[in-house]
Parts: C-alpha cells; sequence; structure tokens
C-alpha cells in the first residue's frame, strides 16, 4: 500500500506533464483557428450571454452573435455549449469568451486524459505504468489532436473524455453480467449523444454488436437479456434529448441542411482515397495536410501486434475491440474493392450524419479501442513471461515517446494558428459579426438575404404585403455625401484602395449604397477601420439576394461603429479572374452614404434579446423578423397574443394591423422540447447523484 501511495502521484503526475504539453497552446484568450473556430466561438457566445441574462433553458440564438435564432450545435450537440455554460458559473463569469473556448477544450481533454488513465485501471489494476502510457498515446493520437488544432471540430472534442469510458463499458459487459455494467455501457454512450452525434452514432454500433455477440451464448436463462434491456431503458431515458430536439426543428416539406443533405456522397470513398498513402506516413511541417488526421505508428504497432497476439490470448472482449477496429480502418483504408462497396451499400442515413471525412469521426474512436485493446492484450499475452513484459514495456515507452515528439507539429501549427491580441478584440466586436451558413445548420435552408458578412441585425426585420410578401417600401434616408470611387494601386501589389473613405461617428448608423462600373465584378471588397474589418465576395456575397451586384443583389451595406472615439473606415478591392489577381480597373463605381434613423424605420428593432420592435405601416402586414421559423416561437402585439407564421423566406413573421405596434417574439419552445429537456437534466443529475455516492462509498 505504501509503495501504491507513492507512485500513484507520480503517475498522475505524468499524466499532468503529458496533457500540459499536449494542450497548453489553448491556455490563451487569444483567437485560436479559422472560420470554424469564430463560429464555435460566436454560438459560445450567445449562449453564455443569454444564461448571464437569466436566459434557462437556452432553446434558441437571441443575441447579436445568433441573432437569425440558431439552434446548431446547441439543439444537436448540446455539451459544447452546456459546458462552457458550467464553466462561465464556475469562473464567476469572468473569462471572455474566446478564454472560454479555450478552457472547454482543456477541460476535455485533461479529462479525456485522466478518462482513458482510470477505465484502463479498473481493466488491469495491477498494470498503472502501462494504463499511464496507453492514456498518453491516447490523448497525442494525431487523429485525435488534429480535430482541435487545425480542424477546429469542437464537437468532436467534447467527446474526448467520452470515448474511454464507453469503451471500458464494452468491456466490462464481458467481465460482469450485471447491472453496474449496463449502466458504465449506457451513460457515456448516452453522453457521446449529447457531445457529437456521428460520433455517438458508430460507437452505438460497435456497442449494439458487441452486446449481441456476448448474448447470443447466454442461452440458459433470460436475466442477462432483462439486464440489457435495463442498459438500453437507461440509455434512451438520458440520450433521448438531442433526438426529441433536432425532430422538434423540424417543417414539414423542408429537410435539414445538416444532417439530411449529402449532396455527392461518393465523394467519401475519393476523401479516402486522397489522403492515402499520407496516412501511414510522418506527420507534415506544421500538420498542414489533411492526411495528417492519421492513426499514427505507434498505434498501428500496437495494433499490428494485437492482432497477432488475440489468436494466443482468446479474450472475448479483446477480439470485439480488434474487430471493431478492423472495421473501422477497412472504412477509412482504400481497400481495393471493398471500401467503396461499403460506402456506397450503406443506408443513406449513416452516410449523411458521417459525412464526407469519415476520418474525422474514426480516429478517436478507435483511439479508444485501441488503448483498451492494448491494456488488455500486453496484459494476457505476457502473462507470466517477465521478458516479454519488458520487452512490450519498452515498445510502450518508445511509442510515448515518439508520439509526443510528433505532437511539435500541431504545437508548430498552433503558433502560426493563433491571433494576435489586436485580432481577438476585433473579431467579436458588433461591427464584425456575422453568420456564417452554419448558423443555419439544422434548418431548412438560409433566406435568401444571407450574407456571408457582416450585416445588422436591427437591418434584418421587414415589413411586408400579406399573402404576396412583398416588400413595402422603406422611407427616403437622409442623404450625406456621394460620389464616384477613385481607385488607386495598394503597397500590397494586388490591393486597390478606393477613395474617399468614411467616418462614423458613435451612436450612429449609415447606409453606403454602391453603384458598380461593370457586371460581375469578382473579387473581395474589404472595409477597414482601427477596430472595423469586414470582407464581403463579390459578384455576389451570399444568397439571391444578399449584397452583391448580381440583378437580384442588394447593393447596400450597414455601417457602424461601437468604439465611443468613432471610426475612419477604409474600403479595398482585391479584384479575381480565374483565381489569379486581375489587373487594376480603371474605375470601380459609385456610393451614395445616408444615415439610418431607426425612429423613422418601417421596422425599429429595439431588442433581440427578448426580440422586440416596433412597426410603422400604412396598411395591414406582416412582420418579416431574421429568426427562421420553427415550431414554438410565440408573439404579442401590443401585449395581446399574437400569430406567428412562416413567410416565404422561411423566417419567423407575425401579422399587424396599420398604425403603430409593438411586436416581441419569443421561444419557449413547444411543450415536448422542454419536457425533453428537463427529464433529461433530472434523469442526468440523478445518475451523477448516483455515481457520486456510489465513489464515496467505502470498499474493501
Amino acid at each position: 500500500m505504501s509503495g501504491y501511495m507513492l507512485k500513484e502521484p507520480a503517475r498522475l503526475g505524468i499524466l499532468a506533464v503529458a496533457a500540459g504539453w499536449l494542450l497548453h497552446p489553448f491556455a490563451t484568450a487569444r483567437m485560436y483557428g479559422a472560420g470554424d473556430a469564430l463560429w464555435y466561438a460566436n454560438m459560445l457566445a450567445d449562449y453564455v450571454t443569454q444564461l448571464r441574462a437569466g436566459v434557462f433553458p437556452v432553446f434558441a440564438g437571441q443575441t447579436q452573435f445568433a441573432f437569425n435564432g440558431a439552434v446548431y450545435p446547441l439543439r444537436v450537440a448540446p455539451m459544447y455549449q452546456h459546458l462552457a455554460g458550467v464553466l462561465d458559473l464556475l469562473t464567476a463569469r469572468t473569462l471572455g469568451f474566446i478564454a472560454l473556448q479555450h478552457l472547454a477544450v482543456i477541460v476535455c481533454g485533461v479529462a479525456g486524459i485522466y478518462a482513458c488513465y482510470v477505465t484502463l485501471c479498473r481493466v488491469a489494476p495491477a498494470r498503472r505504468w502501462r494504463a499511464v502510457g496507453f492514456s498518453i498515446l491516447y490523448l497525442s493520437c494525431p487523429g485525435l489532436l488534429a480535430t482541435i488544432y487545425t480542424q477546429d471540430l469542437y464537437m468532436t472534442w467534447m467527446a474526448v473524455p467520452l470515448a474511454p469510458l464507453a469503451v471500458y463499458g464494452i468491456v466490462r459487459t464481458f467481465r460482469a453480467d450485471d447491472v453496474a455494467s449496463q449502466f458504465w455501457l449506457a451513460v457515456p454512450l448516452a453522453a457521446l449523444w449529447w457531445a457529437h452525434s456521428p460520433i455517438a452514432l458508430w460507437f452505438t454500433f460497435i456497442a449494439a454488436a458487441s452486446q449481441l455477440v456476448r448474448l447470443v451464448g447466454v442461452r440458459r436463462s433470460l436475466d442477462p437479456h432483462k439486464r440489457a434491456l435495463l442498459g438500453a431503458a437507461i440509455f434512451a431515458i438520458l440520450a433521448q434529448y438531442p433526438f426529441v430536439s433536432v425532430a422538434q426543428i423540424r417543417v414539414p416539406g423542408a429537410e435539414s441542411t445538416v444532417v439530411d443533405s449529402l449532396s455527392h456522397p461518393e465523394k467519401i470513398v475519393e476523401f479516402v482515397r486522397g489522403v492515402f498513402p499520407g496516412i501511414l506516413r510522418p506527420l507534415s511541417d506544421h500538420a498542414r495536410e489533411l492526411a495528417d488526421l492519421q492513426l499514427g505508428y505507434a498505434f498501428w504497432c500496437v495494433f499490428i501486434f494485437l492482432v497477432v497476439a488475440v489468436f494466443s490470448v482468446r479474450r472475448k472482449e479483446l477480439a470485439i475491440l480488434l474487430a471493431s477496429a478492423a472495421f473501422l480502418m477497412v472504412l477509412i483504408l482504400p481497400v481495393p474493392g471493398i471500401n467503396r462497396f461499403l460506402w456506397t451499400h450503406m443506408p443513406a442515413g449513416i452516410v449523411r450524419i458521417t459525412y464526407y471525412w469519415p476520418m474525422q469521426r474514426f480516429y478517436l474512436i478507435l483511439a479508444a479501442l485501441i488503448t483498451a485493446a492494448g491494456q488488455i492484450g500486453f496484459v494476457e499475452y505476457a502473462s507470466g513471461r517477465r521478458r516479454v513484459q519488458h520487452a512490450l514495456s519498452v515498445v510502450l515507452l518508445g511509442g510515448c515517446v515518439w508520439s509526443l515528439w510528433e505532437s511539435r507539429q500541431f504545437i508548430r501549427a498552433a503558433s502560426e494558428r493563433t491571433g494576435t491580441e489586436a485580432f481577438s478584440a476585433r473579431v467579436q466586436r458588433p461591427e464584425n459579426l456575422f453568420l456564417m451558413d452554419h448558423s443555419y445548420g439544422l434548418f431548412s435552408r438560409p433566406p435568401g438575404y444571407f450574407t456571408n458578412g457582416v450585416v445588422d441585425p436591427r437591418s434584418e426585420a421587414r415589413l411586408k404585403i400579406p399573402i404576396t410578401w412583398k416588400l413595402l417600401p422603406k422611407p427616403e434616408r437622409r442623404f450625406i455625401q456621394s460620389g464616384t470611387f477613385v481607385v488607386t494601386v495598394d503597397a500590397n501589389p494586388g490591393i486597390l484602395e478606393l477613395s474617399p473613405a468614411f467616418h462614423l461617428d458613435f451612436g450612429r448608423r449609415y447606409a453606403l449604397e454602391f453603384a458598380f462600373a461593370h457586371e460581375s465584378v469578382a473579387g473581395i471588397l474589404q472595409f477597414v477601420g482601427r477596430s472595423l474589418f469586414r470582407e464581403y465576395s463579390l459578384p455576389s456575397s451570399g444568397e439571391a439576394m444578399a449584397f452583391g451586384d448580381g440583378p437580384n443583389n442588394g447593393r447596400t451595406i450597414d455601417l457602424w461603429t461601437s468604439d465611443p472615439l468613432g471610426e475612419e473606415v477604409r474600403v479595398r478591392f482585391i479584384p479575381v479572374l480565374n483565381g489569379n489577381t486581375a489587373a487594376s480597373p480603371e474605375e470601380f463605381g459609385s456610393f451614395k452614404l445616408r444615415e439610418i434613423d431607426p425612429s423613422q424605420e418601417p421596422v425599429e428593432i429595439v431588442s433581440l434579446m427578448p426580440f422586440q420592435a416596433n412597426t410603422r405601416a400604412g396598411a395591414a402586414a406582416v412582420l418579416e423578423t431574421p429568426r427562421v421559423f420553427m415550431p414554438g416561437y410565440v408573439a404579442s402585439v401590443d401585449g395581446h397574443k399574437g400569430d406567428v407564421l412562416r413567410s416565404d423566406e422561411g423566417l419567423a413573421s407575425v401579422p399587424v394591423e396599420p398604425g403603430v405596434h409593438t411586436v416581441s417574439l419569443g421561444f419557449p419552445g413547444p411543450l415536448i422540447l422542454r419536457f425533453s429537456y428537463w427529464t433529461a437534466i433530472l434523469a442526468w443529475a440523478v445518475t451523477l447523484l448516483f455515481e457520486g455516492f456510489s465513489l464515496l462509498r467505502p470498499r474493501n
């Protein structure tokens, strides 16, 4: 016992050092990653802002970060934002949103390496040092690290601490056919559905197949089957909310853009072939390649050894883990004749959820399967053979050293993917926030107005004529300035400066209207100031009525600043032709700058959370809000209950009578959604309390 008391802190300390090395780039409040990382940060910011305002539960976006009523990933993978909310409370709401996002990454990574260690110790209690080695291999697996370092897959990363627990549940059911085993299998699987549905789907298939294999040999009693049904019931109660949640988003006749769309499923096979044989090579410099999503040499060595050893070890749980791993490997390796056959004959629903890059889902699962299999196989194969034990320990140690050394490429990638303090402070300023198309995930489609760039949420509500859905005309806005852009070549080749610059006063809103000199102008239009930075693609920056120069595109950009000192905004254009920078055009076009007076607009949005707007119309009209319609919205007009309709653009809309009215719109959610959520929260609370008390209960 004394030896254990001395060695256990050393083992835990080694795991802490390894986790610290692998995760230390995220110990920053600066922005890390590319567009997807920013989108995740904005969705986190929306959820946490609502919590700080006392809104709970949160079922849809409401703030400037998600003013369209975004539900993705909130309703399909709620763990990401819920974890951020818990961490925000634990840190007394002192962290910024980017720092909070990175804290969630660190917490999941540290929890992952220790969850792996604890479960491996339960698999083989006498081999704790070996558990340390396999736990380090788990967190340092390139296919796992790449998901957060270079792919910005925050939902995927939420599964890191859960995968080892799910594998342990599978192993335990083969060793002890009792209720506790079913509990350990059902709870992590259910948690995975809250974390990331594609990974959860494949883990559920693996777990279900393992239980079928286990129960096939049970013929003398029905008790094992009853316990398995009990486990399934526990799983269903804990996992039901994401399923109910997604089902309640659906609108008849409108398919989901995320869950139900995969335009070219045959491309899965192309991507699998495209990364081969790169996945069998060392990591690229700064981990820039898709092939860096790989198993890694250490895991390949362990897997090959286990395939040989399984014939002499003959443990059912080991065979199940290896068979599952082998099947996933066939799906991500271009095995001639087999890989294409499997993907092309797989049910469409499974293919859609897995999406184009199965390697983003499978390597995390493979890492968890092989670590548990390695702990079992190394112990059983070397039992009673000291030299073999020493040889395997050396191999494991070498694998850890190699994996940690290889991880330096991800650390290098972090150095170039971490933004400056100025950039990080700028990206979440109100005048720079924009909704990416991801924010319309799970909805049928973005509205025709969707611009993949910054828009003013206060200008995203409209009055329309009932039935025809034609826009009511807006009043003339106060003229400030007009003229023709003067084009000069910037010091940076390929960038054109458009003069004049525009001064923005704090607290005032402006509309800059363009009249392009040429049709189908191709390039990037930039607005640059001290704290303002925006980009819009031309000839169209989004859907049919987005900003651009197409026949139906809008020509106006809203400008404002949250800087009390005001802002001087320069306009730049980067012309593009066939992927190459084009020659400088002699004439770009003209402009008109007007000031927006919200009190004179047909729709004046007073607040986004809760949504409230004043409408002014001379005839009966329909207020089309920026919130995407789904069942569960409620509205009031001047304090009286109003109807909520779905507009021709798929947006939540409220009929109003002539005159001035105050319209409020909220989303308490359908009754079944609220019941599902609170049932799940109560079930999880009971589960965690039960497990907490069981850990505190003294054991022999």
